[in-house]
């Protein structure tokens, strides 16, 4: 008698379940990047010294900013890093796996007002529409203030055409800063 009573509960629970796959199958990551305009916000979750000197960018945690890069169709398997570094610097990958939903990358950028480089390893996901990642930083500046810094970054897709704005020497795309953080000189106040 029991068993009589359980099988049509069983049975109406995964009934109901079933709305979950289709939320699930239309959330689901296409296999690369979708091109468009990223509208990228940057959070800076922790800002320290690594040499115990005054780091050469000035950041604290808290600061946040926002900046937009386009992904054209042709690059959607490798975005510009700019993307992933925010508005003032100039990268170029290391290393980088952006596929299925999954963002794990390493990228080396430097900054008009710093002399060395940054190293920057990024760590998130996407979908069809948005993307989260975690970039942690770390400075290797020739003389002092070398700093580490751990960002959270939101990215929302506007889709349709774009175009990459043009940049010197750089991958083609460019993130332009609109935000109270953006390329900053030293003795301002920068988180990108």
């Amino acid at each position: 008698m029991r068993l009589l009573l359980i099988v049509p509960l069983c049975f109406a629970a995964a009934a109901c379940s079933g709305g979950d796959e289709a939320a699930n199958q239309s959330a689901e990551a296409p296999a690369t990047l979708p091109a468009g305009t990223w509208q990228a916000e940057f959070e800076v979750k922790r800002f320290a010294s690594a040499d115990q000197t005054t780091p050469a960018l000035k950041a604290k945690q808290g600061d946040k900013e926002k900046a937009s890069s386009c992904v054209p169709e042709a690059q959607r398997a490798t975005p510009a890093p700019e993307l992933f570094a925010g508005a003032g610097y100039a990268c170029t990958y290391q290393n980088s796996y952006i596929k299925d939903g999954m963002i794990n990358a390493t990228i080396q950028c430097t900054r008009p007002e710093l002399k060395g480089q940054i190293n920057m390893a990024v760590q998130g996901n996407y979908t069809a529409d948005s993307f989260e990642a975690t970039v942690d930083s770390t400075s290797y500046l020739p003389g002092p203030g070398d700093f580490t810094m751990s960002r959270k970054v939101k990215g929302k897709l506007t889709p349709g055409a774009c175009q990459p704005a043009p940049a010197a020497g750089a991958t083609g795309n460019t993130a332009a800063a609109n935000g109270s953080a953006g390329a900053a000189p030293a003795k301002g106040k920068a988180g990108g």
